[in-house]
C-alpha cells in the first residue's frame, strides 16, 4: 500500500498536465482527524523545501520527497489541533520573530524573506503556519512535561567530571537528522528516506535546511546543531558512527531505538577540559607556509623569498589555498599548526597574529631556517565562559532538560498518530 501511495502521489503531483493540475490542486491529500490538507498546501510546502534546501526543482527531487512531505503536513497538523484544544495562543508577534530569525539564518537582510518566497512563487502562509505549529507544539511540550526539567546538583556534577576526565580526547561538532520509526511496517520507507537525503545532501543540498523540514528532534530548529560531544554522550550506535567520520562528512543511516539517524561532522578538535580562568588565553587555529632557506644565504636571496612570500600570502584567500601552497612548493615544515593558545606562541609570532583578521595572510617573518607567513584559520578570542565550572553548568542543564524533553516530544507525537483518523486520498 505504501508504494502504491507513493507512485499514486507521484502520479497526481507531477504527471498530470498543468491545467489538469490547476484544478487538482483544490484535491484532498489527506484527512487527519476532521481537517483536511489539500494538494495545494502540499505543493506549496514541497516548494518551500524545495527552496530553502538549495535542491534541484526537477520532477524527481519532488517525487522522492512528495511522501515525507506530506507526512510533516499531518505531523504539523496533529501539533495545531493538540495545542489547539488544550487552549494554547500563538501570537503575531511570536511568528514574526521566528520568521526573523529564519531570515537572518538565511543570510537574508529584513524583507528579504519575503521576496525570496514571492521569487519562487511560494505562498507565505505556507510558512507561517508551519512556525505556528512549531510555536505552539513548544509551548505544549514545556506545559506539559515541565517536570522534566528539574536537574540535580549531582547530574551536573558528573557531567562536569566526565568533561575534565576527557581532557586530551576528541571532541566532534556535530550536527543530526532524526527519523523516528513509529511502526514497524514504515522501517522500508524511513530507511529509504534517510539515504535520500543523504544523496541530496552529496549533490549540494543544504544539511542545515534538511534538517529543519524533515528531522524530528528538538535540534531541527536549530538546524540539526549537537552542539561539541564527546564519544560516550549519543550512545553506542551514534559513538561508533562518529568514530569513523571525518570533518565535512556524512554518517550512513544508524539505526537507533528510536529511528534513523544521520550524523554530519562540522569540526574535530581535542577536548580542552574545564578552564581556569586565571590562565585563560586566546585560541587560534593557524596554517603556516615556510620558505626554506638554507644556512648563510645571502640579503638579496633573502628579500627575494619575502617578496615571493608576500606575494604568495596576497593571492591565498583561505588556509586550504595556503596549504594547497605549501605543497606545491613541496615544504614539509608548512601546514596547518592546530589549535594554539596565543600565550604558547613564540614572541614574534605572537605579534605577527596579534590583531590579525580571519583568513588573512600575515606578513612574511624571517626566521633563522627561511621565511614564514602565518593565518588564522578560526579564532576563539577569549576562554568562554561556559568552559569554566561555574559556566558549564547552566549550559549542561540546558543540555539535559533538552534532552529529556525531546524523548518527551517524542513519545508524545507517537502517541498523537496511533489516536489519530488519518485518511491519505492520494
Amino acid at each position: 500500500m505504501k508504494r502504491l501511495f507513493v507512485c499514486v502521489l507521484a502520479l497526481v503531483l507531477f504527471s498530470a498536465p498543468w491545467s489538469a493540475r490547476a484544478q487538482d490542486a483544490l484535491r484532498i491529500a489527506a484527512v487527519v482527524n476532521d481537517e483536511m490538507i489539500s494538494v495545494y498546501d502540499l505543493n506549496m510546502r514541497l516548494n518551500l523545501v524545495v527552496a530553502l534546501s538549495s535542491l534541484p526543482d526537477t520532477n524527481e527531487t519532488r517525487q522522492r520527497l512528495g511522501p515525507q512531505v506530506l507526512r510533516s503536513l499531518i505531523d504539523d497538523e496533529l501539533k495545531r489541533q493538540e495545542a489547539t484544544r488544550l487552549g494554547i495562543p500563538v501570537s503575531e508577534g511570536e511568528v514574526e520573530s521566528d520568521l526573523r530569525r529564519l531570515e537572518k539564518g538565511n543570510g537574508l537582510d529584513k524583507g528579504g524573506l519575503d521576496k525570496f518566497l514571492a521569487s519562487r512563487n511560494i505562498r507565505k502562509s505556507s510558512l507561517t503556519t508551519q512556525i505556528e505549529a512549531e510555536i505552539a507544539w513548544r509551548k505544549l511540550i514545556q506545559g506539559r512535561f515541565g517536570a522534566l526539567s528539574q536537574v540535580s546538583d549531582e547530574e551536573i556534577d558528573e557531567v562536569l567530571s566526565e568533561i575534565e576526565s576527557n581532557k586530551g580526547k576528541p571532541e566532534y561538532l556535530v550536527s543530526e537528522i532524526f527519523l523516528p520509526v513509529d511502526k514497524p511496517e514504515d522501517e522500508r520507507e524511513i530507511l529509504s528516506l534517510a539515504n535520500r537525503l543523504i544523496q541530496q545532501t552529496q549533490a549540494g543540498a543544504n544539511f542545515q535546511a534538511l534538517a529543519q523540514n524533515f528531522s524530528k528532534s528538538p535540534t531541527a530548529e536549530r538546524g540539526g546543531d549537537l552542539g561539541w560531544n564527546r564519544l560516550g554522550q549519543l550512545g553506542n550506535e551514534l559513538d561508533q558512527a562518529l568514530a569513523k567520520l571525518r570533518p565535512g562528512r556524512l554518517s550512513p543511516p544508524v539505526r537507533t531505538v528510536d529511528g534513523y539517524t544521520i550524523l554530519y561532522l562540522r569540526e574535530q578538535r581535542t577536548a580542552r577540559g574545564l578552564a581556569n580562568p586565571e590562565t585563560a588565553s586566546p585560541v587560534i587555529n593557524l596554517q603556516q607556509l615556510f620558505l626554506p632557506l638554507p644556512p648563510g644565504t645571502g640579503p638579496a636571496t633573502v628579500a627575494d623569498a619575502m617578496q615571493e612570500a608576500k606575494n604568495l600570502g596576497e593571492k591565498a584567500k583561505t588556509c586550504q589555498d595556503l596549504d594547497k601552497m605549501g605543497k606545491e612548493i613541496g615544504s614539509p615544515l608548512s601546514g596547518n599548526l592546530g589549535d594554539i593558545k596565543t600565550s604558547a606562541l613564540a614572541p614574534q609570532q605572537r605579534d605577527l597574529v596579534r590583531g590579525l583578521p580571519t583568513l588573512k595572510a600575515s606578513r612574511p617573518l624571517r626566521t633563522k631556517d627561511g621565511v614564514i607567513i602565518l593565518m588564522v584559520c578560526r579564532r576563539d578570542e577569549v576562554e568562554k565562559p561556559e568552559l569554566t565550572a561555574a559556566g558549564n553548568r547552566e549550559r549542561i542543564a540546558d543540555k539535559l532538560i533538552s534532552e529529556r524533553m525531546g524523548l518527551a516530544a517524542r513519545q508524545h507525537m507517537r502517541d498523537l498518530r496511533r489516536a489519530a483518523f488519518v485518511d491519505i486520498r492520494l
